[in-house]
C-alpha cells in the first residue's frame, strides 16, 4: 500500500497532459457552482462512492449510474477549495485536484461501464480503484488542513 500512495503521490505532482490543459481555477469555474462546504462535498463523493459499492453487491446498475454520475459530475464548492489549506501548501492541492478530478472520473467512468454490461468482478475491480484513489489523496491531505 505505501509503495501505491507513493507512486500516486509521484505521478500526481509532475506535469500532466490534462494540467498543461486546465488549471485548477479553470477546473472550478467549469462546475456548477453550490452552496456547500468542501467537506460537504468530500461527503457526498463518499455517498457516492458507498452507492456504486452497494450497487455491485446487489448487482443493481442503476445505483452504480446515480453513484457513479454524481462523481461524474459533481459541482464546486461555494468557495475556493485550496483555501483549506495553508498557503504554502495550496499550489500543490491546486495540482493535486488536477490529477485526482481526472483519476477520478476514469474510475468512475469505468466502473460505470463495467456495471451497464454487468461485468460485476470488473465493476468492483474499478470501484476498488477509486476507493484507493480516495484514500490516497486523503492520506496525502487530511493532516494538512487549517
Amino acid at each position: 500500500m505505501k509503495n501505491l500512495i507513493f507512486i500516486l503521490v509521484v505521478s500526481l505532482f509532475n506535469v500532466t497532459s490534462y494540467a498543461e490543459e486546465m488549471n485548477a481555477e479553470a477546473l472550478v469555474a467549469s462546475k456548477t457552482k453550490a452552496d456547500m462546504t468542501y467537506k460537504q462535498l468530500m461527503e457526498i463523493m463518499g455517498g457516492a462512492l458507498t452507492m456504486i459499492h452497494e450497487g455491485i453487491v446487489r448487482e443493481n446498475k442503476q445505483m452504480v449510474i446515480e453513484g457513479a454520475n454524481i462523481i461524474l459530475n459533481h459541482p464546486a464548492p461555494k468557495y475556493k477549495p485550496w483555501i483549506i489549506m495553508r498557503e504554502s501548501d495550496q499550489n500543490n492541492f491546486k495540482k493535486s485536484l488536477l490529477s485526482f478530478d481526472k483519476i477520478l472520473d476514469a474510475h468512475a467512468r469505468r466502473a460505470l461501464e463495467e456495471a451497464k454490461n454487468e461485468n460485476w468482478v470488473d465493476s468492483n475491480n474499478a470501484t476498488h480503484d477509486l476507493t484507493n484513489s480516495c484514500i490516497t489523496c486523503h492520506s496525502v491531505w487530511k493532516s494538512k488542513v487549517k
